[in-house]
């Protein structure tokens, strides 16, 4: 793969998680009665690994055909290039103020008219299937989402890995994410 290929599979990448941030807050507005926190690097990385995995199989890997870079870090699975676009700040959409992130205005009217048809549609399929599981993704604490995802088996054969090798992050292929013994959601 050239140079030019990858930068242009990176930024669908990029954009695919945009679209995926922009359905998370259109379910956002259609929650009543609850105080919704803030999406942060944490609550987006472990919602991301959720909603990739929750369709996900080893014949049909969906979203993790995309989102193929999970890593095993002590608060969960990080996908590592949605991490490092977070941390520089290199989405055209949305940025990340501290933690937090945050919409440009244009974001609401955004079409992504640029985002291959059949991730969108594995997007809006995640998305829809994780609302069918639990109501409360979005508003339960981050910790109870994180502890969600630390009942993975891939995660916490990683995550022993890592702590034998003396690292705190340790590659989760989509392989052994999607051969989990243990799927928690």
């Amino acid at each position: 793969m050239t140079m030019k290929e990858r930068a242009n599979k990176l930024q669908q990448k990029k954009l695919l998680f945009e679209y995926f941030v922009y359905l998370l807050v259109e379910w956002k507005r259609e929650i009543n009665g609850h105080t919704i926190p803030s999406f942060t690097k944490l609550r987006l990385q472990k919602l991301l690994f959720l909603a990739c995995t929750i369709n996900a199989t080893i014949a049909e890997k969906r979203l993790m055909s995309v989102f193929n870079r999970f890593n095993a870090l002590p608060y969960g699975p990080v996908e590592l290039d949605i991490y490092e676009a977070m941390n520089s700040n290199s989405f055209t959409h949305i940025t990340f103020k501290g933690n937090d992130c945050t919409f440009e205005k244009q974001f609401e009217n955004c079409n992504f008219d640029n985002l291959d048809n059949q991730l969108k549609e594995w997007t809006n399929e995640a998305i829809s299937e994780l609302k069918c599981r639990r109501k409360d993704y979005l508003y339960m604490p981050v910790f109870d989402l994180v502890e969600i995802t630390h009942q993975w088996t891939a995660w916490q054969t990683a995550i022993t890995v890592a702590e034998l090798l003396g690292s705190k992050s340790e590659e989760m292929t989509v392989e052994n994410i999607c051969n989990s013994n243990v799927k928690a959601y």
